[in-house]
């Protein structure tokens, strides 16, 4: 792959990691299963990226991955 592809990669994960924000810092978050899914499905993700050498892509779905994991905690400490 060439550069040009890592960014149009990471500018699309980007903007689903800035249309996570709402849901991060609102007081109503997703389900935990449903965070706790994708995240754990967007490690693939991350893996591939990273032996792609893909370095903007992989940053951001690193990103997308631990905001799903935020989500999920937060949502497991509202149930508490």
């Amino acid at each position: 792959m060439h550069h040009w592809q890592d960014l149009v990669l990471a500018i699309s994960v980007f903007a689903f990691n800035v249309a996570l924000i709402p849901s991060v810092v609102g007081k109503q978050k997703p389900r935990m299963m449903t965070s706790v899914l994708t995240a754990l499905f967007l490690v693939p993700e991350v893996i591939v990226f990273f032996s792609l050498s893909l370095w903007y892509s992989f940053t951001m779905a690193l990103i997308n991955a631990l905001l799903w994991t935020v989500l999920a905690v937060q949502r497991y400490m509202q149930a508490r």
